[in-house]
């Protein structure tokens, strides 16, 4: 009854202040800044109840600004990778105070108390926050940021919140990020980290990247390595400078019709976490595509930035105004037996691909009123030892500026190597779009599978799902139905769902 009473507040808090408000009738003081983020879930099948709030409220006066962002599970997903302990749980999880001075060429900025951080593209650290996939490592200490014409320095300590709620491992990073001309940038980072055990080594990670952009090019580079003495001294005896080493770089070009993407990683021993290992400071690229279909995300390959190396390119064309082709290949992995990760614990493998990726997409506008997308993947995947085969036919019919039908057709054939066993999915979704406001879906999944000879088991999950966009601030969705197990991934960090039977419900509200 508590978590209904607080679910019809927060909407009726919403509905009393939809109403559009003049100038002279602000529904919230000058600088006053709210948003809410509700989900709540009940699965039929577990009697399992699931009920997650976030409340931030952020206040900003003159050079001050200051917020907090109060938690609510009641309870929380039992994921203890996502729970981290707090099963049922009020409280205030975020809070800061920050202050800015300065003008346009010479300025500065001191946080104190949580904030995120993030230093070129998260080779070295990466701080925030993604509620999808249930990834929060934010910092609890102090940064500062200063820019001084096309100079801009960070530096920061503090601590992340590991899985059993607590905060013991202590952070010290810096940036310095400097304009050079205008087509180069060039950067440098340092981060290291003192474990919370007597005797332990320091663990510190250092890069340097370049950013330069000229003509149709634009290119990043970064290059890093990892310092610890244990590993230096008990696993290498001192024959080895680094305790791991990284490199990632990556261009967009641009030719007439014609565009692209190449990037390449080498990840070797490069994981930077806390002593316990239950806290990840650094995201490096992940160097996969992701894509915007059902079954393309059920067998993903999560990022490991201690043994990978591997590359992806991919290739934008457009033949006409009305014709798009776009091609993907991409190739992940594992380091060779020299590397120093596999010396540091004492393995001996060969090479074997991590992940073997292909998409072909062509996009076909057909006249006002008719688009169709139609898509290939093929997919090879070691964790799981599958390969799979995925055509898509994605159609879309615009009946006018607001109303648009999709038809989404998915299939999926997958091999497993290790059992030998095939099977397939299939997926159908409606969806009617009324923009900007009304979304309404149906999903039905079919998977049939042969676990054993002459033995085949069918099984259909199905769900329709209705969205609502009340006035330009809140964001209304609910789900009835059944939703296959599968994977989320965004950036090679990846979170299993279970498979789930019952009612979902999700709002977001911003002011």
């Amino acid at each position: 009854m508590r978590k209904l009473f607080y679910l019809f507040f927060i909407i009726t808090a919403m509905a009393a202040s939809s109403f559009p408000q003049t100038e002279d009738d602000q529904f919230m003081p000058a600088g006053l800044g709210f948003s809410n983020q509700l989900e709540y879930s009940y699965d039929i099948k577990l009697k399992r109840e699931i009920f997650e709030n976030w409340l931030n409220v952020d206040y900003r006066k003159s050079i001050f600004s200051a917020g907090v962002r109060f938690d609510l599970f009641q309870p929380n997903d039992p994921d203890p990778s996502i729970s981290r302990g707090k099963e049922k749980f009020a409280g205030i999880d975020y809070k800061y105070l920050k202050a800015e001075f300065g003008d346009t060429e010479t300025s500065g900025e001191i946080t104190v108390g949580n904030y995120y951080a993030l230093f070129g593209r998260g080779l070295l650290l990466k701080s925030y926050e993604d509620r999808f996939i249930r990834v929060d490592n934010n910092l609890l200490g102090v940064k500062f940021l200063g820019r001084y014409k096309g100079l801009t320095l960070t530096a920061l300590t503090g601590m992340a919140e590991n899985s059993q709620a607590e905060r013991k491992d202590i952070i010290h990073a810096a940036d310095i990020d400097y304009h050079l001309i205008k087509n180069i940038r060039l950067g440098a980072s340092i981060a290291s980290n003192q474990p919370d055990a007597d005797g332990a080594a320091r663990n510190s990670l250092l890069s340097i990247r370049i950013q330069p952009n000229f003509w149709n090019f634009d290119f990043y580079g970064e290059y890093g390595v990892r310092l610890n003495d244990d590993i230096k001294e008990k696993k290498f005896k001192n024959k080895e400078k680094f305790a791991g080493k990284a490199f990632y770089g990556g261009t967009n070009f641009y030719f007439g019709n014609l565009a692209g993407l190449v990037e390449y990683k080498y990840y070797d021993n490069f994981s930077f976490t806390s002593n316990d290992g239950t806290i990840f400071y650094n995201t490096p690229p992940a160097v996969r595509k992701e894509y915007a279909y059902i079954l393309l995300n059920r067998h993903p390959s999560p990022l490991n930035s201690n043994n990978e190396q591997g590359f992806q390119v991919e290739l934008n064309y457009g033949l006409s105004d009305d014709t798009y082709l776009t091609a993907n290949y991409g190739l992940t992995k594992t380091l060779p037996p020299s590397s120093l990760y596999q010396r540091s614990i004492g393995i001996n493998n060969s090479v074997r691909p991590q992940l073997q990726e292909f998409y072909l997409q062509a996009q076909q506008t057909w006249n006002d009123e008719f688009q169709t997308i139609a898509g290939f993947a093929y997919y090879e995947e070691l964790d799981a030892n599958t390969k799979s085969i995925t055509p898509i036919l994605d159609n879309r019919f615009y009946f006018d500026d607001i109303n648009t039908l999709r038809l989404i057709l998915e299939h999926q054939q997958v091999t497993n190597r290790t059992t030998t066993e095939n099977y397939y999915d299939d997926v159908v979704m409606l969806e009617y779009l009324r923009s900007p406001n009304l979304s309404i879906s149906v999903v039905t999944e079919l998977q049939s599978r042969e676990p054993q000879t002459d033995r085949i088991v069918r099984k259909v999950w199905s769900f329709l799902q209705i969205g609502y966009k009340f006035w330009s601030h809140t964001d209304f969705s609910i789900l009835f139905g059944t939703r296959q197990a599968g994977n989320i991934c965004i950036g090679g960090i990846c979170r299993y769902e279970p498979e789930f039977s019952g009612m979902e419900l999700k709002m977001t509200t911003r002011f």
